[in-house]
């Protein structure tokens, strides 16, 4: 009786578990609980399929009991971030950047907007050698505040090309995408993605042409020399995706169900496999 009121539970929690999809949102600093909302807009939406649970997390404990299936790094100051981070661990094995660097490791869906997706960068403009990112595996090359002070914050009109499900195909032909069209690209203190580090790995979501900040001008001011550059605002690598803008600034939530799908997808594929390999 007992064995199988044991192996009811089990089955039971196995479904509730199957059944829901968890967001953590690193809430050690910035701009975290806009995340938090947009996520909570999007439940309605999924109402049926999943149970969309969103958590703002500040700790490894917290990250290792909540078990995420998709986490949202939002935008903030990273080092800022790896301090408090710090004051948070019990050990150097128990940072909820290593934590995070092992979750990104075994292909979890992640996502970095701004601050977020300098964490996510294996290499940073300015890094001294040697230096290690917060928690890296995205082949890219950024620039932290690429675009200078606060007081050159601004907002954009921008197209996404939105990576579909075969993203990891060399062949740009054989990659599904679709376009997400008038999406309103906030930048504040933004970096910059200036290079693809892997274009085999790397997918662009999408690039702008901008006018080169003064500090990054290297002529005088009387020089006809081109100031405009075209940078890299956001990027697709199997699971891990990062964008230099604030989606989460908006009213517009698209980007946002972009990431859920993409968690909603590994997940179920992730239970299929379970389920075969149990057989």
């Amino acid at each position: 009786m007992n064995s199988n009121s044991n192996s009811n539970n089990n089955n039971n929690n196995k479904n509730n578990n199957e059944k829901s999809l968890n967001i953590a949102v690193l809430s050690l600093q910035g701009g975290f609980k806009e995340h938090v909302d947009m996520i909570h807009s999007l439940a309605n939406e999924y109402k049926g399929i999943v149970d969309l649970n969103v958590k703002e997390i500040r700790s490894y404990e917290q990250m290792k009991e909540f078990k995420p299936d998709g986490v949202i790094l939002p935008g903030g100051e990273s080092t800022s971030m790896s301090i408090i981070a710090s004051s948070h661990s019990t050990s150097k094995s128990e940072n909820i950047f290593e934590y995070l660097r092992q979750y990104v490791e075994s292909g979890n869906p992640i996502w970095g907007t701004c601050a977020g997706s300098i964490m996510l960068s294996n290499q940073v403009e300015g890094q001294k050698e040697g230096g290690q990112s917060l928690i890296g595996g995205l082949d890219t090359l950024i620039s932290r505040n690429y675009f200078g002070r606060q007081i050159n914050s601004f907002i954009k009109k921008v197209d996404l090309k939105l990576i579909g499900d075969n993203h990891d195909s060399v062949d740009e032909s054989e990659r599904s995408t679709s376009i997400l069209h008038d999406f309103e690209a906030v930048f504040i203190r933004a970096p910059a993605i200036l290079k693809v580090l892997d274009s085999d790995k790397v997918s662009i979501i999408c690039e702008i042409d901008v006018d080169l900040p003064k500090h990054r001008v290297n002529s005088s001011p009387s020089s006809s020399t081109i100031t405009t550059e075209k940078i890299i605002i956001g990027v697709r690598q199997s699971n891990i995706l990062a964008t230099v803008f604030h989606p989460e600034l908006t009213n517009d939530n698209r980007f946002h169900k972009y990431f859920i799908d993409i968690v909603l997808k590994h997940k179920l594929l992730n239970n299929s496999n379970n389920n075969n390999n149990n057989k």
